[in-house]
């Protein structure tokens, strides 16, 4: 899987430092956060503004438009979900669910059901 990295749009509207340590999150999980992106990421508005340092205060709002398009859904929205984010690295894979993998295997027992009609016409005028 390829590492995140902030989106270019992004990345000269918000410090440089608060860039690498949201890259690190999203890739790495939490232990990297500073006490104003700890705030921020698990929700806590207030918390963040008043940890925030005069860049990132200038940049808050564009800090959090970022996060709500770009970022991985369950790395933020609270506390528990932002100690839990291990990381993209640790993001297990995708596994179909078994009612996938039935409902194929139904289709393919059962074999072509659409067009056939139109198929069958076609090739009796011919």
């Amino acid at each position: 899987m390829k590492p995140f990295e902030i989106a270019a749009r992004w990345k000269d509207q918000i410090p440089a430092t608060t860039a690498h340590l949201l890259e690190l999150h999203v890739n790495h999980g939490s232990s990297v956060l500073s006490g104003f992106l700890l705030h921020l990421l698990s929700g806590d508005a207030f918390g963040a503004a008043c940890s925030a340092d005069t860049e990132n205060r200038d940049a808050f709002g564009v800090i959090l438009a970022m996060v709500a398009q770009d970022f991985p859904l369950e790395c933020y929205g609270s506390p528990e979900a932002v100690q839990q984010w291990q990381g993209l690295k640790y993001a297990p894979p995708f596994e179909v669910p078994d009612s996938w993998t039935a409902t194929v295997e139904e289709l393919r027992r059962e074999g072509p059901q659409y067009g056939e009609q139109e198929q069958s016409a076609a090739r009796t005028v011919h």
